[in-house]
């Protein structure tokens, strides 16, 4: 939501900033910074959203890496996969 507000913001800058250079009012460098500026927060947008798409895609599967968790003091087990996520899973001890 505040990615969004920011778009809007810079392109309406960037708006006001261009016709202000365009009618020779003032110089091309602010509304030059303000569409790096947009064109910056429009990349890196599409860059993570696909990160986030992509790495999802693959299971994790288990480890042989296993702790004990200092909170709750129970076992857990380490999830991964080839992308580098990881998962840390409670252990569940066989009832007796």
């Amino acid at each position: 939501m505040l990615r969004n507000a920011l778009v809007g913001l810079f392109a309406a800058a960037l708006i006001v900033l261009a016709a202000t250079a365009a009618a020779g009012a003032a110089t091309w460098g602010p509304a030059i910074g303000c569409a790096i500026v947009l064109i910056l927060i429009l990349v890196e947008r599409q860059r993570y959203s696909g990160q986030a798409v992509s790495a999802s895609l693959e299971p994790l599967k288990p480890t042989s890496e296993r702790f004990v968790d200092p909170e709750s003091g129970r076992p857990v087990q380490v999830w991964s996969n080839k992308a580098g996520e990881r998962a840390y899973v409670e252990e569940q001890r066989p009832e007796a």
